[in-house]
């Protein structure tokens, strides 16, 4: 089963300029996804999607050539309301020409997925014949979450919220989970596929901890990965 990485990594991040070039623990943010899936064993091929060429070249210093390849984006394809799916759908033919089997979706601002958390995700598609996707528990539990009235007060999210019925012990609260957008697998020939709207469509959770599935997306992100990186 031939396996091909996907790694989109756009210029022009707004609310962290320059975050996919940004050096975490010595190597540019990128590097670390690119790292990931080169090394999973199965992957044999790693396109890295991108508007920069700044970005192509940090990426070829790390990645051997026989391995990366490059899906070069116009402005158009990479700008910030241009959704990656939306992008894998329409460009799936030039994208993967002639490549069959399945894809690995791993989005940059995820950098402390590991290898061998790749190798997992594949291996239960493999086992399930389903798509994958990974995902993580939340931090607290969403049973609390609620609305903000205009007059300043609250409205539950849930009709059985603790926060009316009063049953508010964490034990007895029932995990919740997201997904992270570290690993997505799927077959190429789903993205042909009419009505398919979601990478989640009829896919299966792969969990991670929370360790590896730190996003990416303000400053206070950066530290904590870095930390998390010294504590390794």
């Amino acid at each position: 089963m031939s396996i091909t990485a996907f790694v989109p990594a756009r210029s022009g991040s707004k609310r962290v300029p320059g975050k996919n070039t940004r050096l975490l623990a010595g190597k540019p943010l990128l590097v670390w996804t690119l790292e990931a899936c080169a090394n999973a064993r199965g992957v044999d091929k790693v396109i890295f999607s991108t508007d920069s060429q700044d970005y192509w070249d940090i990426a070829r210093e790390y990645v051997s050539e026989e391995k990366l390849t490059l899906d070069w984006r116009s402005p158009d394809e990479a700008g910030d309301k241009v959704k990656i799916f939306d992008y894998l759908v329409s460009a799936r033919d030039r994208i993967f020409t002639t490549r069959d089997g399945v894809f690995i979706l791993a989005l940059p601002t995820v950098p402390l997925r590991r290898a061998d958390q790749v190798e997992e995700a594949i291996a239960l598609y493999q086992k399930t014949g389903k798509a994958v996707f990974s995902a993580t528990a939340y931090g607290f539990p969403v049973s609390f979450a609620f609305h903000m009235a205009d007059d300043s007060g609250w409205t539950p999210m849930l009709q059985n919220s603790p926060m009316v019925t009063g049953n508010t012990r964490s034990q007895d609260q029932v995990p919740a989970y997201h997904p992270n957008g570290a690993i997505y697998v799927r077959a190429i020939a789903d993205l042909g596929t009419p009505g398919l709207k979601t990478l989640y469509d009829g896919a299966s959770p792969y969990l991670m901890d929370a360790n590896s599935s730190v996003d990416i997306d303000n400053e206070s992100d950066f530290l904590v990965a870095a930390a998390l990186v010294g504590a390794r």
